[in-house]
């Protein structure tokens, strides 16, 4: 059985233009070009590609490298590679290259859709922290000396309201440092040496596991489902998955799947065992195996988990703008009262 030993190019070499690159890569393979023409033609047209990144990728094509060796020069992503070098072996190039440029597609929408989301409060909360630093440096401290030089004393609500305005910038700065504390932990863990670790620590996480899970299932039900409607058995493909270095997660998940089926249970049984696999992915199996198409089933569920996935995300982000502009609502209210309610205060002071 061949192994799948692909180290990771660099960044992306053609940017926004990586899905566009595969679709038009399976049409002309779909209008007879062969895959070194089609390559050759493609490669030339981009001019997002550099001279020297083109002049490699171009060296490597008439070399007759493989198409996952010069998608790694152009820097593809991970997972496209091991989803290429997976057809490259199941011969499903075309129809590969096809649902992996729609896939690119998708991310980069739902990726687009989620700065859109993000970035009017994101630039509203900076600005707001802004003003309370300029208001804390500038305005309350006038405020503070004409109360005293006009001996006024301040309401109990204006002091409320004025020390949280003095340590909101604190805070708001404390909780982006956790945040990124939490990011930089979870990308600690993603590293770990040891997937098994790696894959209960991560597990372990709530709003991460989801995700996760989901992730991990979609890469084995697509991959597995994909082997099994070209005719692999499913010893082979436990073992085409151990030996492949491209993602480890299928690699442990395929060790594990080895040790249950060897102690004599079914597939279904098998996958509904493993805590890194969507439970509902044994349904789909079992009901594969009841009417012989266990590979047709795993791809309509790959399918349905990278549409949940989406779906959470946008779900995700639809529950946090309410949220922060609730938040910055409350605020300017906040910072009204601390100038509006002074001003009161000291003009029936002098009536």
């Amino acid at each position: 059985m061949k192994n799948l030993n692909i180290t990771i190019g660099p960044s992306n070499k053609l940017g926004k233009y990586d899905a566009h690159f595969l679709i038009k890569l399976a049409a002309l393979l779909k209008n007879g070009f062969t895959m070194q023409q089609a390559l050759i033609f493609l490669t030339e047209q981009y001019e997002v590609i550099k001279a020297q990144d083109k002049a490699a990728a171009l060296a490597l094509i008439n070399s007759g490298a493989a198409l996952s060796a010069v998608l790694k020069s152009l820097g593809f992503s991970k997972s496209i590679i091991m989803q290429v070098s997976f057809a490259e072996i199941h011969g499903e190039i075309i129809t590969n290259l096809e649902q992996s440029g729609e896939y690119l597609n998708t991310r980069r929408k739902t990726v687009q859709k989620l700065i859109k989301t993000l970035q009017y409060p994101l630039v509203l909360v900076s600005i707001f922290i802004i003003m309370l630093v300029l208001l804390n440096y500038t305005v309350i401290p006038q405020f503070n000396d004409l109360y005293s030089a006009m001996q006024a004393d301040k309401t109990s609500l204006v002091n409320i309201l004025t020390f949280i305005l003095n340590y909101l910038p604190y805070t708001a700065l404390g909780v982006l440092i956790i945040i990124m504390l939490i990011s930089v932990t979870i990308l600690l863990i993603t590293r770990m040496k040891n997937t098994k670790r790696a894959a209960h620590m991560l597990l372990s996480i709530p709003l991460v596991r989801t995700y996760f899970k989901y992730y991990v299932t979609y890469r084995f039900s697509r991959e597995f489902g994909y082997f099994l409607n070209n005719g692999l058995e499913v010893k082979e493909i436990i073992m085409l998955l151990k030996t492949q270095t491209i993602n480890r997660y299928l690699n442990m998940t395929a060790r594990m799947l080895e040790e249950k089926l060897l102690a004599g249970i079914s597939l279904s049984e098998a996958i509904e065992q493993q805590n890194v696999l969507d439970q509902r992915l044994a349904v789909f199996v079992s009901h594969g195996e009841y009417n012989s198409d266990v590979g047709k089933e795993l791809i309509i569920y790959s399918e349905y988990s990278l549409e949940n996935i989406i779906i959470k995300i946008e779900n995700l982000t639809k529950k946090i703008q309410p949220v922060i502009f609730l938040i910055l609502g409350l605020l300017i209210v906040c910072l009204y009262l601390v100038i509006v309610l002074p001003i009161f205060n000291m003009m029936s002071n002098i009536q």
